[in-house]
């Protein structure tokens, strides 16, 4: 059973909300914190496992922000300051020193977004300048500029958990080190971002048009999917800080990037495909296709072809032939009349084999026409 150390807490909060009397509260508020904390280190060194341990902790968080919450839907918009002050003093005690069991994945209350707003505002300002002016295209300076934009507003409407203010905080400091000035300030900027997963909306429809920008620029087909393959190995070979994401509900930023350069990969190759297609000349055959299926199965049976794949030949043949009717064979008809061939159509193949055989015997075997000749001659005198 799970137990709360905040009800003393929870009571007072309540009482302070409609007393005038701050600092005896705030005493009172001291020494109740100084249980709780006592009360948790306890509970660390207490032979309990590490899951019920996180457990424990996962519920004393809970009954803060429960606390932290109800207060702010108590006062309106307006969010008490001493009160949630306060808290905030639990919740900075609980990240410090049990940091193994905070769930960075809990919603933060409003109250300790505003308090991270207010730290990192004079340097999202610096940033925010910083990138306005920097030597990069205005369409990364748009995308990350959108981002610096929402993060310093204070949208009651939208929650954050304590790990997307953490990695808000990561990438502001880290951003803030980049030279904006140098030649490579964008590359710089663009590899940092991918490193630090930045899946933002913006960022993903920049980094797609650059590389379509890119690609307009090659006149060859295959020029391209060469650059779009080698984009898809840069992109997979950037390595990641592990843990930290701007968005979690979204993909990481290069998986999003590499599945969507492996499609256009495949459609670029599909485009070769037909493209290479078009440009066959297919030889017209005085065949049908059931005929030419029955000299397929005939040259197979006297294993003429060096493989036993019959659908890599159908294909071939396909790819290569047109029938007496049909300017394009599929290689689902020739499979399916390689299956049902009827005597019909086993004799005039026999036919034009025999024909086959008379012409080779004229054209190299003359003599033995010949005999043949002179010995049917002679029989049908007698």
């Amino acid at each position: 059973m799970l137990k709360s150390e905040l009800d003393e807490i929870e009571e007072l909060m309540y009482t302070w909300r409609n007393s005038s009397e701050n600092i005896a509260l705030e005493n009172s508020f001291q020494s109740k914190s100084h249980k709780v904390f006592e009360a948790w280190r306890t509970t660390t060194f207490s032979e309990i496992s590490e899951k019920s341990l996180r457990r424990y902790f996962y519920y004393q968080l809970e009954g803060i922000l429960k606390i932290s919450d109800t207060l702010y839907k108590m006062s309106g918009v307006d969010i008490p300051g001493k009160q949630q002050n306060q808290l905030l003093l639990l919740l900075d005690h609980l990240k410090r020193y049990f940091p193994n069991y905070f769930n960075q994945d809990a919603t933060a209350p409003i109250a300790f977004y505003q308090r991270s707003v207010e730290l990192w505002s004079a340097d999202v300002q610096l940033l925010k300048s910083k990138i306005e002016e920097a030597e990069i295209s205005s369409e990364l300076k748009n995308s990350v500029c959108k981002w610096v934009e929402e993060l310093n507003e204070i949208n009651y409407a939208k929650r954050y958990t304590f790990r997307e203010i953490a990695y808000s905080k990561y990438v502001v400091e880290q951003m803030l080190l980049i030279n904006t000035f140098s030649n490579e300030a964008e590359n710089n900027l663009i590899s940092f971002l991918c490193s630090a997963n930045f899946n933002h909306l913006a960022f993903l429809v920049y980094r797609q048009g650059k590389i379509r920008e890119k690609l307009n620029s090659f006149m060859c087909l295959g020029d391209r999917i060469n650059y779009l393959h080698k984009q898809k190995a840069i992109v997979k070979s950037i390595p990641q800080v592990k843990n930290i994401v701007y968005d979690p509900s979204w993909p990481s930023i290069k998986t999003m990037l590499a599945e969507w350069l492996q499609e256009e990969i495949w459609l670029a190759e599909k485009s070769l495909t037909k493209g290479n297609e078009a440009t066959i000349t297919r030889i017209p055959l005085e065949l049908s296709v059931a005929h030419l299926s029955c000299l397929i199965r005939l040259l197979y049976e006297e294993s003429v072809f060096a493989t036993q794949n019959l659908q890599s030949i159908f294909k071939g043949f396909a790819g290569y032939f047109q029938s007496k009717r049909q300017a394009v064979i599929s290689p689902g008809s020739l499979s399916k009349e390689f299956y049902s061939i009827d005597q019909h159509t086993a004799a005039r193949v026999r036919d034009l084999l025999q024909r086959m055989i008379q012409r080779i015997n004229r054209n190299f075997f003359p003599m033995a026409v010949v005999v043949n000749a002179t010995v049917l001659s002679y029989l049908s005198m007698r």
